[in-house]
């Protein structure tokens, strides 16, 4: 029973250190949501799970998989509300952090939209031309509602060490507004950012818990441990990795293939271990 009582308190603990409260010591509103040393400490920069080193010659399988999250789907919400200017800091949506990461500098290399394997890089005036519009009278800046999926790129590997099948986030790219043409009502890939670029920042900013105010994980939590759904939309492949809509025309038929391809990553590590 003791052993009981010890693992809820360190449960609502951690729940209480893991959540931007302050919200019952606060003297002014302006208190609401700054992290106090305790919560620093717990979401440090030194505190993120650190990707173990995987030697290639213990990868018995790999394949890489491009995957769009849709943030209009209700289980991507924590991606993408809440809507700029309601909150300074507390709360963020996960387009705020990562613009506001570049901008500052903080995230010094992004990489072309057309090449997913990061070797061309942006110069500053090419990606600031993705976050607003200055050809009006007042700049048009790329709000965190503009933003309809993102696109990331992982890959399922075998590390036959410890007998199992993993996922490791390479990249992401982000899609919305053209920001170019805003009479272009449909959404553009904007740019390719190199994922282990953007864990230290992903993991300073808490996602907000519609259940618990009181327990939340950071963005780079949810994504790392696949909290999120998705559609497979190309994998690597002879045809220099293209992606269904060049040999499937119809939509529907388009997410018959995206779920064959799921399918033959899971049934890989089923059938790796039937006999």
């Amino acid at each position: 029973m003791k052993t009981y009582f010890r693992l809820v308190v360190m449960f609502f603990g951690y729940g209480v250190l893991s959540a931007q409260v302050n919200v019952l010591n606060a003297d002014q509103p302006d208190e609401i949501g700054v992290l106090s040393d305790e919560q620093k400490d717990a979401i440090s920069k030194k505190k993120y799970l650190e990707y173990p080193y995987v030697d290639d010659k213990d990868i018995m399988w790999s394949k890489i998989v491009y995957e769009e999250i849709d943030l209009s789907e209700k289980f991507n919400h924590p991606l993408f509300f809440p809507k700029d200017g309601l909150y300074n800091s507390e709360r963020r949506s996960m387009w705020r952090t990562i613009r506001e990461a570049i901008l500052s500098g903080e995230v010094e290399n992004i990489y072309n939209d057309a090449n997913p394997n990061f070797t061309e890089k942006f110069d500053k005036d090419t990606y600031v031309r993705r976050f607003e519009n200055r050809e009006g009278p007042e700049p048009v800046p790329l709000k965190s509602m503009d933003i309809v999926s993102y696109k990331i790129k992982g890959i399922w590997y075998v590390d036959k060490r410890i007998g199992e099948m993993r996922y490791r986030l390479l990249g992401i790219m982000p899609r919305g507004k053209d920001m170019n043409n805003l009479n272009n009502d449909e959404p553009v890939d904007l740019f390719w950012l190199w994922y282990k670029d953007l864990r230290p920042i992903l993991h300073e900013q808490l996602v907000f818990d519609n259940r618990n105010n009181a327990s939340r994980v950071t963005f780079d939590q949810l994504l790392t441990s696949r909290r999120f759904t998705s559609r497979i939309y190309a994998i690597d492949n002879v045809f220099n990795d293209r992606s269904i809509d060049q040999y499937v025309d119809d939509p529907f038929m388009q997410l018959i293939e995206s779920e064959r391809l799921k399918s033959v990553i899971r049934d890989f590590e089923q059938d790796l271990w039937a006999n």
